[in-house]
């Protein structure tokens, strides 16, 4: 569209010949252009996803949840909130829906922890009071456009208006604090049940005086001392710190930790000398609890490093997380970098870690994000090495359903198969956004 819109006004401008033609088109053409004109200036004026890692406070928290994050740490923003009459009322009349939801179930915690889910009524409601607010309240317009829009969480929505973005982030956040309540304090199956399905028993006396004590922290606390979602996400965490999920906040800061000596690399990186801007490695589970490393993964690491010692690309980045078995000790990616260090002669300071990836869909999502945030060449195409049964399946029709169905878009885009262990791909922005649906690698 750009191209065309420039294409149209440069020519117009040179020849008054087509300027003529333009002129007797009908106003419908004109219209298109001048709607295009505006559509790119619009665009223009849209805040750009920032090219790095998005600073944390609470990684599990921030990861699935950074709207509401943003919305907790701006005092001016949470005097807003807290202020507003709608949602103070849905915030009552929620807290009193607590206390009969208590009293009816008798003691029974899967019963009980049914107060902190959100109707789909409540939900849109909140919606509309946050999309009427950001009409009114300047603090809180500066804050999608100064951060909520900046951090890529909701790059799906990002060209959306305040109040229609502002809305979109919220019914994502409350979607997946609905799933992390259901699937770790009602035991309902999750996406994935071998690898993450709730680990406590519902019906131990622990478990029921931890989700008491929430209720009553929930009920007791005024409806102006507490944000709308807090009651919710305050249990949505607690829920997972007692299932030992907290997959999603480990090793973070990756770029102060175990990515440090990879990341401090890439700008001082001659991108010129390489054909590729990294080997992206999809881990494989040994499937057991006392394997630290499969021994596909091993031979991908293998295949990995032969084309990194053919100067195919700079850095190689291994992804995988804590996965197989269920909560395993071993992560993927981890125990692939120690292989590539002490048995391939690879640099620390040329492997890149995703230790969080659950699936070969967050393999490829997760690789694009880092290669994003760590800012490499965006236009430089990635090489997958893995074995030839996988290369085949990444570059399937089916496989692509499966990025449309369980992420919503797609996170790469195939340029070609170059060989049996190898595709060569390009990383798309979308790769940025949050997906609170799988809490444990959102």
């Amino acid at each position: 569209m750009r191209a065309l819109t420039v294409f149209v006004l440069n020519y117009s401008f040179t020849y008054p010949s087509f300027r003529s033609y333009l002129a007797m088109q009908s106003g419908r053409f004109l219209r298109v252009i001048v709607a295009s004109i505006a559509l790119l200036a619009c665009q223009a004026s849209i805040a750009q996803p920032t090219a790095s890692p998005l600073p944390m406070r609470l990684p599990e928290q921030d990861k699935n949840f950074y709207l509401l994050s943003l919305l907790e740490n701006d005092a001016k923003v949470r005097g807003v909130l807290a202020a507003d009459h709608d949602l103070v009322q849905i915030t009552t009349e929620r807290q009193h829906t607590a206390r009969l939801i208590e009293a009816g179930c008798k003691g029974d915690a899967v019963c009980t922890v049914k107060a902190f889910l959100w109707t789909d009524e409540e939900i849109h409601a909140v919606s509309l009071d946050l999309a009427r607010m950001a009409r009114e309240d300047a603090s809180l317009r500066a804050l999608v456009d100064r951060q909520v829009r900046p951090s890529g969480a909701y790059i799906l929505y990002e060209k959306q208006p305040v109040g229609e973005m502002l809305a979109n982030a919220w019914e994502i956040c409350a979607r997946g604090l609905n799933d992390v309540i259901s699937v770790y304090g009602e035991a309902q199956p999750p996406r994935y049940p071998r690898i993450d399905s709730i680990s406590v028993d519902v019906k131990s006396v622990e478990f029921q005086k931890q989700i008491s004590s929430l209720i009553a922290q929930s009920t007791e606390e005024s409806s102006t001392a507490t944000l709308f979602f807090e009651p919710s996400l305050r249990a949505a965490l607690e829920l997972l710190t007692l299932n030992r999920r907290d997959e999603a906040g480990r090793l973070e800061p990756m770029e102060e930790g175990v990515n440090d000596a990879a990341v401090k690399a890439i700008p001082s990186t001659r991108w010129q000398d390489y054909p590729y801007s990294v080997i992206v490695v999809p881990g494989a589970g040994p499937g057991d609890a006392g394997t630290a490393l499969s021994r596909d993964g091993r031979k991908r690491c293998e295949l990995a490093a032969e084309a990194f010692h053919a100067r195919k690309a700079p850095f190689i980045l291994v992804s995988g997380g804590y996965v197989h078995p269920s909560q395993t000790r071993f992560a993927e990616a981890i125990e692939m970098k120690k292989a590539l260090i002490e048995e391939d002669h690879v640099p620390e300071s040329a492997i890149l870690v995703d230790p969080h990836a659950r699936h070969t869909t967050t393999n490829m999502r997760n690789a694009a994000r880092e290669m994003f945030r760590y800012n490499m060449p965006r236009m430089k195409a990635a090489l997958v090495v893995s074995d030839a049964s996988q290369i085949a399946y990444i570059a399937g029709q089916p496989f692509a359903e499966r990025c449309l169905r369980e992420l919503g878009y797609m996170p790469y885009r195939i340029v070609r198969r170059e060989s049996d262990t190898t595709i060569v791909f390009m990383p798309l922005i979308e790769s940025l956004q949050q997906d609170p649906m799988d809490p444990l690698d959102p």
